[in-house]
């Protein structure tokens, strides 16, 4: 396993830079996505498709708010996927029975065969990824990258607590 970064000396040296590592995580963030997206193509879906079709198939029926919080999506990112989900057949959006002005969105059956395929296909590539990592270092990873999405979001917000 290569333990020295690729060479990017031009965007400085993640290992003292600090914006040369936040564009290394965004780089391999964009290749972790890439990839990903290779894979889930062939299903005529993509990852933002498999993320909303993963939660519904976890969490049955639910909000397209609480979908959004979930997800870290916008409420204009949900509607439009949203719709893209329910043009191909996937899902489709009712009025909450406990809020008319809600929508629950749950899953076809097709919508959760495509889950399913969609989740073997990203177990795959996350294998292919994530399998070199030892228990210990992936454990590692996660304390890091959890608190460098908390520290994100406490900057982002100046430190409040958005409420769900």
């Amino acid at each position: 396993m290569q333990t020295e970064p690729p060479d990017r000396a031009p965007l400085g040296d993640p290992r003292t830079d600090d914006t040369a590592l936040g564009l290394l995580l965004a780089s391999a963030h964009r290749a972790a996505r890439g990839a990903l997206g290779g894979e889930l193509r062939p299903l005529g879906i993509e990852t933002k498709h498999h993320a909303v079709l993963a939660a519904l198939d976890r969490l049955g029926p639910t909000s397209q708010r609480r979908l959004g919080a979930l997800l870290g999506l916008d409420k204009s990112a949900v509607v439009r996927i949203m719709d893209e989900l329910e043009h191909a057949g996937l899902a489709r959006r009712e009025r909450a029975a406990h809020d008319r002005r809600a929508y629950a969105i749950e899953l076809t059956d097709e919508g959760r065969r495509r889950a399913r395929a969609s989740a073997e296909t990203a177990a795959a590539v996350g294998a292919r990824l994530f399998g070199v990592l030892a228990p210990g270092d992936r454990a590692r990873l996660v304390e890091l990258l959890t608190g460098i999405a908390d520290r994100a979001g406490d900057i982002s917000t100046g430190g409040e607590t958005i409420p769900p």
